[in-house]
């Protein structure tokens, strides 16, 4: 062997040994340098009552907590005051103030006016709203509201889930019964819809789903509480509507539906809708179950009578 090949051999071998080391090298992190990780945030989870499940991160500043639908943190609780407490951010230092509710504030079972709150305190203000103030990691605020998310949002449409529907309206019609206020439900499904996933497949399907869901969430008020009832099947309750605006509702929404065109790929598709409408007045419905009874009946007359149209009690009488 010539000094030539042996320094070419020697050469490799280095240039091997280099790779083999640099390949096994370890890149060292620190696990508090991850972000998200160190940050904590003051939040208040709800563990009990109609906003079960739900967090919110508390900001620099003032929060008002009560039913009001111009509180900061609105709770369905109508045995808790329209401005219940409110939770003070000053840098550091979280506190929390009674508004002069009528049922009062309690913190960790004992009435306050006002106090400095520290982590793991529980707040109560009615028999059933209960939360916990906390300190979060950024990580662990996201992590439990994507768990909230998955369960009482519909994954492809973003409108609530059948479950969390039906605990509202039996909440609302509780509610609507002991003040004498009137309650308004919608009930529509898609007409033909299964005609749309055996001819374009279910992908345009889930898509002209998604679009009526964001057509629907852009034409309701936001106090209305919209949810996935069944595949093609939705639901509007509308609290403290009369008949009479929830069928000018569910007919606008009609139109709108009827006159869009869905652009899924190459494809143009058509659609529309038929509604359901009925409303609690008094006392004509026994419970909330035959108020969904009916209002699906009312779907199921606009079905058999044409499709793409708007049924309840008052046009059935009129017509």
């Amino acid at each position: 062997m010539t000094d030539l090949q042996c320094l070419t051999d020697i050469s490799s071998s280095i240039i091997i040994f280099q790779s083999i080391m640099l390949k096994d090298e370890t890149i060292i992190t620190e696990i508090h340098d991850l972000e998200g990780l160190h940050q904590k945030v003051p939040s208040l989870s709800f563990m009990g009552g109609p906003a079960k499940g739900e967090l919110h991160v508390l900001k620099n500043g003032e929060s008002i907590v009560g039913r009001g639908a111009k509180s900061s943190i609105v709770v369905s609780d109508d045995t808790i005051s329209r401005n219940h407490f409110k939770v003070i951010v000053k840098g550091a230092e979280v506190s929390i103030q009674d508004l002069g509710s009528t049922n009062g504030t309690y913190v960790n079972g004992v009435r306050v006016t006002e106090q400095v709150l520290q982590d793991k305190d529980t707040i109560q203000i009615s028999s059933k709203t209960i939360m916990t103030f906390s300190y979060l990691t950024d990580l662990e605020a996201e992590r439990q509201t994507q768990i909230y998310k998955m369960a009482n949002y519909d994954a492809v449409t973003q409108a609530r889930t059948k479950a969390y529907f039906l605990d509202q309206i039996q909440q609302e019609f509780s509610h609507s019964r002991r003040r004498s206020l009137p309650l308004s439900l919608i009930i529509f499904d898609i007409d033909f819809f299964k005609k749309v996933n055996d001819q374009y497949g279910h992908p345009a399907g889930d898509y002209v789903l998604k679009k009526i869901a964001e057509t629907t969430l852009k034409t309701i008020r936001s106090e209305d509480l919209f949810a996935r009832y069944g595949g093609e099947e939705f639901v509007i309750l509308m609290r403290e509507t009369l008949e009479s605006d929830a069928i000018k509702l569910a007919e606008r929404l009609r139109q709108l539906i009827a006159a869009q065109v869905f652009l899924f790929e190459t494809h143009a598709i058509r659609t529309s809708i038929s509604c359901g409408v009925t409303c609690l007045k008094g006392e004509n419905f026994r419970n909330f179950e035959e108020m969904i009874k009916v209002a699906d009946e009312y779907l199921y007359f606009a079905k058999q009578n044409g499709r793409n149209r708007v049924a309840s009690l008052k046009q059935l009488i009129t017509s």
